[in-house]
């Protein structure tokens, strides 16, 4: 257990202040955003590095209310350090987060190292030393970070919402790994009440936060871009919810950056044309680093373009909306393409930095799809201008395979269902993109019209700009989200069924094999995820054609059904797999790369997890963890064998594929002083009770929101 300040050097020379720095890497100050940015009025004014600073009263930067011209508030985590303890350390991350190699293992902090670090996750203080610039810096000592909450909107179950913002979430500071040049912002998610809290209590549960510092680390080992978790405390503070007092916790999460969609609907549906644009500059100069536009090449463009432009005799007005809104909902899905003559367009550093979230939210949402994730909560206000996968809340990956299927038990709709997914990034895309109409619209001319970088509003105006960023935003969201999402889905399915990668992609392997396969899995009750791992082992040599292959399939299908599924429709279960198999079986023979059983098996293992952080396996999780948390709290001395159960965990979740059969015969053992892990030569005991079929009780599992 922790006290409340940080624990100094004894050895300090007289008169100069040191700490014992927790095993973190040390901030940038100041923060890149918060520099960068305007914050609210009110919490601005203690942050002044000279005497004009006015001390505000934690309690009253916390108390929630309406901010504007903001995007961004100071303010404090609550102070619940007293008897927190560190539950989980995630030292994978912790290396490419840049802390130092000496300092990755648990076993290597001394215990004054881990007092700090604990304080410092859970509000008991704030002081971390910073990279010294100058000697006035060495004289100031440790500097005390400078926490911030986010300020934004967005739409939720397609409504604006109006004001939303990081209700329970506070960013501790800004980072870089000095060996990557990657920059991070360390967030804490459960720390106290921030001026976005509305009525909440600005706490997490402890559940919510076991889920969310899991998946977010399975999400990412699955290839798929995802925020990240570092550590996760246990805290004393007994949170209500639905279901009563619950445990609370705090997750300590990273990303690049927090920003969101609803960062710009904020400003959009507020009219604060000069924050919005300032917030999109900061995206394109510090989160895309996208360079500016050439004065000559628009001044150029200009020239050639619109000159002949206004020579050309004007075409009738037409009947066609003229909002990005239905450009988005028009060509974007599907609608024949316009027939009119093309325009010059050109395309602006905010056109590139849209281009570029619709690609990475393209390549977020293929994998997605391929893993099996359904996200659950997919408002505006959870999509990162990163691509990312953020906000884990009501997830679930896939049991069986059900395309319909809703994880969201508050989803009474099935808006955000499985399959619903990319359609919803889309939509979700196509709400930014009227954020930005006016900058895209603007085109060549976006540093020349004075009225852009002012609030003035000119329905005019702003009506031609929206008909300039029309077509601009159409053909993104073709090309950058469809065509993307497309191609980058095709190579993922194609790697988990052994079609091999990215240039062995065939245009028939998505209808004829592919699809057909997922409606067969559909229709038969089979479950995702071992269907790939099962198919891994279907053998090919000495078979030219399926039919020689009849007891093999009889015995694939028999695996792969539930027990009363195969009982009453088994023997048409193996005449329809063929619809697919057999195009499947001849797809490998005629490969000599693909058509070697054991390396195709191999590749597939590779991909295709056998742990899979289902929602049964994390409700068991939580249950024996919530347990030994408790245990610990009361000093039990019973012996506890779930103590260092979510270290175990976690490395499940980095580690899901088990042995290549190449290595099947090796005993390898990791351990830092928490846990140890042995792997064996079956290489799946490893994962014990959390692999094989899903338990009756836990199948088809809904989570809420409420966390």
């Amino acid at each position: 257990m922790t006290s409340c300040a940080f624990s100094s050097s004894p050895s300090a020379p007289v008169g100069i202040k040191t700490i014992v720095p927790p095993p973190l890497p040390s901030p940038r100050h100041p923060a890149r955003f918060t520099s960068s940015l305007l914050c609210d009025e009110l919490s601005a004014l203690g942050q002044d590095d000279d005497d004009e600073a006015v001390p505000v009263p934690d309690n009253l930067l916390s108390t929630p209310r309406m901010v504007r011209n903001a995007v961004y508030s100071f303010v404090n985590p609550e102070d619940q350090s007293k008897n927190a303890f560190l539950l989980g350390w995630n030292k994978e991350f912790a290396k490419e987060l840049g802390v130092d190699i000496n300092k990755i293992e648990r076993s290597q902090w001394s215990e004054q190292e881990l007092d700090n670090l604990v304080k410092l996750l859970t509000g008991g203080g704030r002081k971390i030393p910073a990279p010294q610039r100058d000697e006035d810096d060495a004289g100031k000592g440790p500097r005390e970070t400078q926490p911030w909450a986010h300020c934004y909107g967005g739409h939720q179950f397609g409504y604006y919402a109006g004001q939303l913002g990081d209700g329970r979430a506070i960013s501790l500071y800004e980072t870089v790994n000095p060996a990557t040049g990657q920059s991070w912002e360390l967030q804490l998610k459960g720390a106290g009440k921030t001026p976005y809290s509305r009525f909440a209590d600005g706490y997490a549960v402890l559940r919510s936060s076991i889920r969310e510092y899991l998946c977010a680390e399975a999400v990412a080992t699955l290839d798929v871009a995802s925020s990240r978790s570092l550590a996760i405390m246990s805290t004393e503070t007994m949170v209500v919810r639905e279901e009563g007092g619950e445990p609370g916790s705090i997750v300590c999460r990273v990303a690049p950056s927090w920003i969101r969609f609803g960062s710009f609907e904020i400003f959009f549906y507020r009219k604060d044309r000069v924050n919005l644009r300032r917030l999109a500059e900061y995206v394109c100069d510090e989160v895309y680093s996208l360079p500016r536009d050439d004065p000559q090449e628009m001044a150029a463009f200009k020239e050639q373009f619109r000159k002949a432009e206004l020579e050309t005799i004007p075409e009738p007005e037409s009947d066609e909306p003229r909002h990005v809104n239905a450009a988005v909902e028009g060509e974007a899905q599907g609608a024949p393409a316009t027939t009119k003559q093309p325009k010059a367009l050109y395309r602006n550093r905010f056109a590139k930095m849209f281009e570029q979230v619709a690609y990475k939210t393209a390549i977020m949402v293929s994998g997605w799809q391929a893993i099996g994730f359904c996200h659950g909560v997919m408002n505006t206000d959870n999509m990162s201008i990163l691509g990312l996968t953020i906000d884990f809340g009501p997830y679930a990956f896939l049991d069986k395979y059900d395309p319909l299927f809703i994880c969201n038990h508050s989803d009474s709709e099935g808006r955000y269902s499985f399959q619903q997914q990319p359609g919803i990034c889309l939509w979700n895309l196509g709400r930014l993109a009227l954020t930005l109409e006016n900058l895209i619209g603007a085109q060549e001319r976006v540093d020349d019209l004075d009225w852009l970088h002012q609030q003035e509003t000119d329905t005019e105006k702003e009506e031609r700009l929206k008909e300039g960023a029309k077509d601009i935003v159409v053909e993104i969201l073709n090309k950058s989200f469809r065509d993307v999402f497309l191609k980058d889905y095709r190579r993922r399915m194609n790697e988990k069924m052994g079609l091999g990668g990215a240039d062995q992609v065939k245009d028939e392997d998505l209808t004829k094999i592919v699809v057909p396969a997922l409606a067969w899995m559909d229709d038969y009750e089979v479950d995702y995820h071992q269907f790939f791992r099962a198919l891994a082992d279907y053998k090919v040599e000495g078979a030219d054609t399926v039919d020689k292959n009849g007891a093999q399939i009889e015995a694939l299908v028999k695996r792969l059904l539930p027990t009363p599924v195969h009982l009453a429709r088994g023997s048409a279960a193996v005449e329809e797999i063929k619809g697919w198999l057999e195009p499947y079986h001849l797809r490998l023979v005629q490969s000599s790369d693909l058509k070697d059983d054991q390396t195709r098996r191999i590749r597939m293992n590779k991909v295709n997890p056998a742990f899979v952080l289902r929602n049964w396996v994390a409700q068991r999780v939580i249950e024996r963890v919530t347990e030994s948390v408790m245990k610990t709290r009361e000093e039990s001395i019973e012996e506890d064998p779930d103590k260092n159960l979510l270290d175990r965990v976690l490395w499940m979740c980095q580690h899901p594929f088990g042995e290549d059969a190449s290595q099947a015969d090796e005993t390898t053992t990791t351990a830092d002083g928490t846990c140890e892990i042995k792997r064996n030569n079956a290489g799946l005991e490893v994962y014990g009770e959390y692999v094989g079929p899903v338990p009756e009780w836990g199948q088809g599992i809904q989570c809420s929101c409420s966390s």
